[in-house]
């Protein structure tokens, strides 16, 4: 690979989310670089960017164009139920496309921002990252913010892909404490920072019936599953909790909704009696729509730490089931309740909670804890940095 443009400065005037000219001198230079287009981590990105900015950072968003800066447009993989059902030769024909314009435009974005500090949320080139963000880290601290520090799917090999690009990072951030003994492992030498999430990621609430009545929905016990429909965030369990529900409460409702991966476990779901599947993304402005609606969101997650249909539940005032991955951040938050992974549990869990037992309505997240503790990751790794120089 040829040695990439990363010292430069940019003579193109940019367009970047700055603090009010009355404000404090910025706390940093900061470039995140998000490779979504749509989804969660897009969602947490944007969210971020705006506590960051309310804490004096100066801030530019590298993203797909449509969402962030214009004039820092990166590509990253496609991705999404269409490219899960490629062959490996026709994906793999695909990711060899992807790399070049991916690598430039990267680049190119960092040239042009002229960042302290480059803070990576996504996977942007497949399989080159640890090379990429290595160059990067020659001119400039690179901090990686790891959403899902355990893999969700692939096992160990996407285990030892993901562990390398985290020691080319100088920092790590996770959103909580139990993953951190994994991370170090991964990582050695590479400081590991936990920083909660607090942001206001979901809301404002509206009101159920009116969430329901905007979205055609009956009066009746209703269930979500939010988001993209993968098979470790509990299809299978739901699969075999669902009919012991549905004959303890004929008119309850389970409603899966979002990006749909098909599989044997959503199969079998989808037959069972009250289910309604609704395939396809959900617009950013009908999430928080689908999330008041509902009585209940689950989460019966096989892995993973972090999640932010639970944020959006927060936001819209609505109780979760989740599983004991999420413990800690149900806890944290006050969110819900947690569920052993065991389908009688879940039923009787489930049958409670839309009968005698209903959980409380959650509190929103009001703290600015994500911002400040994300600032103090960037103040620490650039003093690092200017000690190595000096």
């Amino acid at each position: 690979m040829t040695d990439l443009p990363l010292h430069q400065d940019s003579a193109v005037a940019q367009r970047r989310v700055s603090p009010r000219p009355d404000a404090p001198e910025p706390a940093a230079r900061v470039l995140l670089v998000d490779a979504s287009d749509r989804g969660g981590i897009a969602h947490y990105t944007r969210c971020l960017r705006a506590a960051l900015v309310a804490e004096h950072a100066d801030v530019a968003l590298a993203a797909p164009a449509g969402v962030g800066d214009p004039d820092l447009v990166i590509r990253g993989p496609r991705w999404g139920p269409d490219v899960d059902r490629m062959g490996k030769a026709r994906l793999y024909a695909l990711r060899l496309t992807e790399v070049p314009p991916s690598i430039l435009a990267l680049a190119k974005a960092v040239w042009r921002a002229r960042p302290d500090v480059v803070h990576v949320q996504t996977e942007v080139v497949p399989g080159v990252d640890p090379l990429l963000l290595r160059r990067i880290s020659r001119r400039r601290p690179v901090v990686l913010t790891i959403h899902d520090p355990m893999p969700l799917e692939g096992g160990a090999r996407a285990a030892a892909d993901q562990a390398r690009r985290w020691r080319a990072a100088d920092a790590l951030i996770i959103h909580g404490e139990e993953p951190r003994c994994f991370v170090e492992a991964s990582a050695p030498g590479v400081p590991v920072h936990v920083v909660p999430v607090d942001l206001m990621l979901g809301g404002p609430a509206v009101p159920r019936d009116e969430a329901r009545q905007k979205l055609g929905l009956e009066e009746v016990p209703t269930v979500l599953l939010l988001g993209q429909v993968r098979p470790y965030k509990g299809i299978g369990l739901l699969a075999q909790a669902w009919p012991r529900v549905a004959a303890a409460l004929p008119r309850a409702r389970l409603l899966v909704v979002g990006e749909a991966y098909d599989s044997a476990d959503l199969a079998r779901l989808e037959e069972c009696p009250g289910v309604e599947l609704r395939r396809g993304f959900v617009p950013e402005g009908d999430l928080d729509l689908w999330a008041a609606a509902a009585d209940l969101l689950v989460l019966p997650y096989a892995v993973g730490s972090h999640s932010g249909v639970l944020h959006r539940g927060l936001g819209a005032g609505t109780p979760v089931l989740a599983s004991p991955p999420l413990a800690e951040e149900v806890y944290r938050t006050g969110a819900g309740q947690i569920v052993p992974l065991d389908p009688v549990a879940w039923a009787e869990a489930l049958v409670a909670a839309l009968s005698d037992r209903p959980l409380p309505r959650p509190d929103p997240p009001t703290g600015r804890g994500t911002a400040r503790g994300t600032l103090a990751v960037y103040q620490e790794v650039l003093a690092t940095r200017a000690h190595r120089v000096a």
